[in-house]
């Protein structure tokens, strides 16, 4: 590689060599691939930002946590927070149908939903059309605070499969993950491995607001459908999340580090 430099005696335009580092090429490379991540923004999520929800999970059952997951999926990009199905705004029927509850039962969930702030009804001619708050989430034009990204792609092919309470997990545990190691933990801000504070079975029982027993129940069922992992240290578990449902780096999740991650999901799936 040469860097073209003007001879300052002669004023010639002359090429000096350069060398790079293999850690200065890997940043070189990381850089050119996050700003083609940028350019091309081809992978859609939903952003879910994580002091309002840990505020809120505390107050949420996992059966009306789950219902906020499956309503993500009908975000849109840029459509402020309205919920909609092949262009046309979602019902109170359409919710029914979509959460698989009866009519009280729907009802129910919905005014739990509303009263937190997360649904906001809007009444559109003689029908009542649904907002999620994008103060929780949103797709399109990002707050400025911290979020997990919550991946269309993988969410789309697991809200008609999982049942409310494993989705609910889900949502809940959205705060907890570490935006670069992919666990779950107390501090997802931290960047120094040593200090980061990881959660046992114990911790986030407690964060969740949910028995320990039923949570193992739940997390052995999503380690069957590979969307959870957990390995033990130090005598306690603790637990990766598939970095295709969740990410928080500003990037397209091909680095070394993820990469490997996914191929250790892989193999946890084949002992299942």
């Amino acid at each position: 590689m040469s860097i073209p430099m003007i001879n300052t005696l002669t004023g010639e335009m002359v090429n000096v060599a350069s060398y790079m580092t293999e850690e200065g090429k890997r940043a070189s490379q990381e850089r050119k691939r996050k700003t083609a991540y940028r350019n091309k923004n081809n992978i859609p999520f939903v952003a879910c930002y994580h002091d309002p929800i840990r505020e809120v999970t505390q107050h949420l059952s996992l059966i009306e946590s789950g219902a906020v997951m499956k309503l993500l999926h009908y975000l849109k990009q840029n459509g402020k927070g309205k919920l909609s199905k092949a262009g046309k705004p979602l019902l109170q029927k359409d919710l029914q149908v979509i959460l698989c509850r009866g009519a009280t039962q729907t009802k129910l969930i919905v005014k739990k939903l509303e009263y937190l702030s997360i649904l906001i009804p809007i009444k559109e001619g003689r029908s009542k059309v649904f907002y999620i708050n994008e103060d929780f989430h949103c797709m399109g034009k990002l707050l400025r605070k911290p979020f997990t990204k919550l991946l269309k792609g993988r969410l789309s092919t697991i809200i008609d499969v999982l049942p409310l309470n494993q989705l609910g997990f889900l949502y809940k545990i959205l705060p907890y993950f570490h935006f670069e190691k992919c666990f779950l933990c107390h501090n997802p801000y931290e960047t120094d491995f040593s200090i980061i504070r990881k959660m046992n079975r114990g911790d986030l029982a407690k964060a969740i607001n949910h028995d320990p027993d039923e949570l193992t129940k739940i997390v052995n069922n999503l380690t069957k459908k590979g969307l959870i992992m957990t390995t033990e240290s130090c005598g306690s578990l603790m637990y990766y999340v598939h970095p295709d449902l969740m990410y928080r780096k500003d990037s397209d999740g091909q680095d070394d580090y993820t990469s490997g991650l996914r191929a250790m999901f892989e193999e946890h799936l084949k002992d299942e």
